[in-house]
């Protein structure tokens, strides 16, 4: 009998570890923001992307590490939900209803030039 609950245990562990997303990939890419608040709604943003295991944007650099699970998501689809938020980023242009929905502080001229 413990015996098969040893076995099962293994199983089930096998099986979650298989089901979590491991971070197998980097990205690092622009996001326009201006103030803290800005850096509080883009790294959570981002961190509920599923398959998206560190986020870390830069106030001062304007841009933002990621390490992810590349099975499980794509840099261009973590740029899409950051820039649904009213953030532009490197590819993906803000939108403009949630920007304008955004603290004053955190509303900046939203072009990319870089």
């Amino acid at each position: 009998m413990k015996m098969k609950k040893a076995l099962s245990l293994i199983i089930l562990i096998t099986f979650l570890a298989a089901c979590s997303s491991k971070p197998n990939a980097q990205a690092e890419f622009h996001v326009r923001g201006n103030c803290e608040m800005c850096k509080e709604r883009i790294d959570k943003t981002v961190l509920a992307i599923r398959g998206v295991d560190k986020a870390d944007w830069n106030v001062e650099t304007e841009t933002i590490q990621i390490a992810y699970d590349s099975t499980v998501v794509k840099p261009v689809e973590i740029e899409k939900v950051i820039a649904a938020t009213g953030h532009a980023t490197t590819h993906i242009p803000m939108d403009t209803a949630a920007h304008a929905k955004l603290p004053e502080c955190c509303q900046v001229n939203q072009g990319f030039a870089h």
